[in-house]
């Protein structure tokens, strides 16, 4: 009986070769031939008993062929794939990161073993389950939470995203993972950049008496630009309703997002401080008389200074939706910086203009 295009000899040398590297370039070999093949019923039960016998070679070199080989291969035998994911780091790892004939449960036994190395494997598998994440959690191996956060195809339901800012409460590498999730719940995501401004606070305290204003500022500027141009509006509101509930809805943000053009953020984050619908006060926004606007930066309950700087942004962002013209963010930080460099105000207000105009998203589309 053959298998495809693979030599019977060649099958004799993987399996009784006299010597280690004879075996592993042949296993090496049979298992490029065999990866791809369609395979009939007669020639799936031989390579079966072909790989077995591979999978318990005495020698790691010839089974970590067979597994770095076979990693992708859908040929791979169920069985034989889980005595390689049961074999050292070097051999399972190929296997838990990619194979595709390996079900969840397989992948949660594995983690069963608590090795660290292969916890991390599994944790970067690509589209892993709620399942199988919610298990990678429950190991609570920081560094395969730090994997799994970093994996925006993982499925993780909320309430292992909320398990996972725990963590992240004292793993910096879980918490800057986590905050690049697309996926991440707004409301969590507020909570791991107050978790970041604490940080900044203890590792500045015993050098400077400003470490609390430089941590607030830190958590400010990170507040303002964490919400994306491609979020939907309901994501967008979701997360100005998490910053407004927290308490982190203030002035400032609202000052940065202006200096910055992000102005989907800042038309909803008005609305919400001025307890109107996010249309009205994008018809307020966009309003050519200046007292339309006026009138809602005062309901929304903004101070003179961010007051100013949010008119001054809405004329820049009003000029250059009617021009119709494209617009880079640093075109726009430009013009902006322009604008208010000549303001009659800059002056009185100092650095505050330029503390606000950070780089940022850029200039955005109002929602309907």
């Amino acid at each position: 009986m053959s298998l495809g295009p693979v030599p019977t000899e060649m099958i004799e040398t993987a399996i009784s070769g006299p010597t280690t590297e004879a075996r592993a370039l042949a296993t090496q070999a049979i298992g490029r031939m065999v990866r791809d093949l369609p395979l009939t019923d007669s020639e799936r039960r031989l390579s079966s008993h072909i790989f077995d016998a591979l999978s318990r070679d005495v020698t790691e070199e010839v089974r970590r062929a067979l597994a770095v080989t076979l990693r992708l291969s859908p040929n791979l035998p169920r069985d034989v794939a889980n005595r390689l994911i049961n074999d050292v780091d070097s051999i399972a790892v190929p296997i838990l990161s990619s194979s595709p004939v390996v079900t969840d449960d397989d992948l949660i036994a594995a983690l069963e073993s608590r090795a660290g190395r292969k916890a991390q494997a599994v944790a970067s598998r690509n589209r892993l389950s709620r399942k199988v994440s919610h298990a990678v959690i429950d190991l609570g191996d920081k560094a395969a939470v730090a994997t799994l956060a970093a994996n925006d195809s993982a499925l993780i339901s909320k309430d292992d995203a909320a398990r996972m800012v725990a963590f992240a409460e004292t793993d910096d590498l879980i918490r800057e993972a986590a905050l690049r999730r697309q996926d991440m719940p707004q409301d969590l995501a507020v909570r791991l950049i107050d978790q970041q401004v604490g940080r900044v606070d203890e590792a500045l305290r015993p050098d400077t008496s400003d470490h609390a204003r430089i941590a607030r500022h830190t958590g400010e500027r990170s507040k303002a630009r964490w919400a994306v141009s491609d979020w939907s509006a309901n994501a967008l509101q979701a997360y100005v309703a998490a910053l407004s509930e927290s308490g982190g809805l203030t002035e400032t943000i609202i000052g940065r997002a202006a200096g910055q053009g992000d102005w989907r953020f800042v038309q909803l984050a008005l609305a919400v401080r001025a307890g109107i619908s996010p249309t009205k006060a994008g018809l307020m926004v966009m309003d050519a008389r200046s007292f339309a606007l006026d009138a809602l930066l005062r309901q929304a309950g903004l101070g003179e200074a961010s007051s100013m700087l949010i008119a001054a942004s809405a004329d820049a962002f009003r000029d250059l939706e009617r021009s119709g013209a494209a617009v880079s963010r640093e075109r726009f930080q430009r013009l902006m910086a322009e604008r208010i460099a000549s303001h009659p105000a800059s002056d009185i207000f100092g650095e505050i203009w330029e503390d606000w105009l950070d780089a940022g998203l850029g200039p955005q589309q109002l929602p309907a």
